[in-house]
């Protein structure tokens, strides 16, 4: 399984920063170069802001690159991306993967997220469930060449920012797919599980845009539609947090973040003030 970072050329702290990443886990990867906005080209009618589009482009370039390879899945990554416990087995081969999922979501963004109550178990305490919310980011994951040449097809007109089309139910692009969420997360965005932004974001999303009042229609009958495709009305739960499976960043104890792992449910990271996710607890199982 090919493993594929987004990183601008003027980038070379984050670059680093990943190779480093890699480094530590032991697993090769392919750099990718980002679209940059100074050579950004505007997209007619997209409601993006130009970086969400060179973003976006970005992750479409590594989509192409897994439509047209040979391997059945890839994985992409951005640049920021820190790894957790137990990495690099996994990403080692696919041999995990199951072979009916389009997108695996490797990432967490410590946020509430509704998925399957039926966990698929893998090795080292990891697991898999079927992911039916929203879970933001796209710092991580693995996508199947089928759904690879799908998207590359459905995403001609950039209606949305990146990761909500892979990720959020109201999108017909994540409607269509199977969707997993490895549980422990394999990786989190440096900042948050730092505390601090050595690596900020080079995306910044403006204000809140109100939809459309057809949009938010349309939304709403494609999370339904969703919802009966998947059979998702019952056997889901919703949990506080998706865990991270590791616990220092950068030689420092992870900040702010529930961890895998830790001895017990329900005392807090005093640096945060947010509680700490035992191993078997249900935000961490």
């Amino acid at each position: 399984m090919r493993c594929l970072v987004i990183n601008l050329d003027r980038s070379r702290d984050r670059l680093a920063h990943v190779a480093s990443e890699f480094g530590r886990i032991g697993v090769p990867f392919e750099r990718v170069s980002a679209i940059d906005c100074p050579d950004f080209c505007s997209v007619a009618k997209s409601p993006l802001s130009a970086a969400e589009v060179c973003c976006f482009l970005s992750h479409r370039s590594c989509w192409e690159i897994v439509a047209n390879g040979a391997d059945q899945y890839g994985a992409v990554f951005e640049d920021d991306v820190v790894f957790g416990a137990g990495a690099g087995s996994l990403l080692a081969s696919d041999r995990w993967v199951p072979r009916d999922a389009d997108v695996i979501k490797l990432e967490t963004h410590f946020a509430k997220v509704r998925v399957g109550r039926k966990e698929v178990a893998l090795d080292d305490g990891f697991s898999l469930a079927r992911l039916y919310g929203l879970h933001a980011g796209a710092a991580g994951y693995v996508i199947s060449r089928s759904a690879a040449q799908r998207l590359l097809r459905r995403t001609m007109h950039l209606r949305g920012e990146v990761d909500f089309v892979l990720f959020h139910p109201g999108f017909m692009t994540c409607s269509v797919n199977r969707i997993y969420q490895i549980m422990p997360a394999l990786c989190a965005q440096h900042h948050f599980v730092s505390g601090r932004e050595r690596l900020p974001s080079l995306v910044r999303r403006p204000g809140r845009r109100p939809k459309p009042f057809l949009d938010r229609i349309v939304g709403e009958a494609v999370r339904t539609f969703a919802y009966l495709r998947n059979q998702s009305l019952t056997g889901t739960k919703k949990i506080e947090a998706v865990a991270f499976s590791g616990s220092e960043v950068d030689g420092k104890p992870v900040h702010g973040a529930f961890i895998y792992g830790q001895p017990e449910h329900g005392h807090f990271n005093k640096a945060a003030g947010i509680p700490i996710a035992r191993k078997n607890s249900s935000t961490a199982k």
